[in-house]
């Protein structure tokens, strides 16, 4: 299905997701501008979140992770990358001297994977790596038997992901810093659980950074905590392979 959808967007004359006009799938004067900013959550790692989850950027995520509109990835990898860009700055990693973060992508469900044409999280993630120069990690797993969240309440979220994720040790000696990415924030428990196991595993997990946040979460009155970045919108390269290659420190696969 993702396939087909993917050579149907690139064969056939296309609209706007949003204004429906012909040409581009998302157009350039439907893209809301990037103002990353902290994300407020209950539970779990500092959120960064590119934008509110909303209006056009509400439809062009639903397009493309429900209706396998996989040209949306270039575009909405740009808003992620975005936001990881203001947290690593937060953060302060290029001052202290440590090695630059480690991008961990939140795991799909092998079931909605499947239907989804892959994972489409890892998909933007690869994409960011590459924009940003970050090396990725997809060490995270979930376990069976973790249902939809979509319609739960914040308990029935936390009930439903409470200790279902896993994370290999990082690899080489001592510690690194992870940076979570996600496309969506809205109770913060996924992330929440991201960070118990990637810490349970030996991670230091700096924050999270996501495309959108819902608007009860977005945003935090946290000072410094807004700036875009220098908004260029790079172009990247396809998304490569998942092999793990330590030639290439850019993308390591589950370990």
């Amino acid at each position: 299905m993702g396939l087909l959808a993917e050579l149907i967007d690139l064969v056939l004359p296309s609209s706007c997701i949003c204004c429906q006009r012909s040409g581009p799938l998302w157009c350039a004067a439907c893209r809301p501008a990037s103002v990353p900013e902290l994300a407020a959550t209950a539970t779990g790692p500092a959120v960064c979140a590119a934008g509110e989850y909303d209006a056009e950027l509400r439809s062009a995520l639903i397009a493309y992770k429900e209706r396998g509109h996989r040209a949306l990835a270039e575009p909405l990898s740009a808003y992620l990358s975005d936001a990881v860009d203001v947290l690593s700055r937060q953060a302060g990693t290029a001052a202290t001297g440590r090695p630059r973060p480690v991008l961990v992508p939140v795991p799909s469900r092998r079931s909605a994977a499947r239907q989804r044409g892959g994972d489409h999280v890892l998909r933007l993630a690869r994409l960011v790596a590459r924009q940003s120069q970050l090396p990725l990690c997809s060490t995270l797993s979930v376990s069976s038997g973790v249902a939809d969240s979509a319609g739960l309440s914040t308990a029935a979220r936390a009930a439903n992901l409470a200790h279902r994720m896993r994370a290999a040790r990082p690899p080489g000696r001592g510690p690194l810093d992870a940076v979570i990415v996600d496309d969506i924030v809205t109770t913060g428990t996924t992330l929440a659980e991201a960070e118990r196991a990637l810490t349970e595993a030996g991670w230091r997990v700096l924050g999270a950074a996501v495309v959108g946040a819902t608007r009860r979460r977005y945003p935090a009155a946290a000072a410094g905590a807004s700036g875009a970045s220098d908004g260029a919108r790079k172009q990247s390269a396809a998304a490569g392979t998942n092999a793990c290659n330590w030639a290439d420190p850019h993308e390591w696969a589950s370990v």
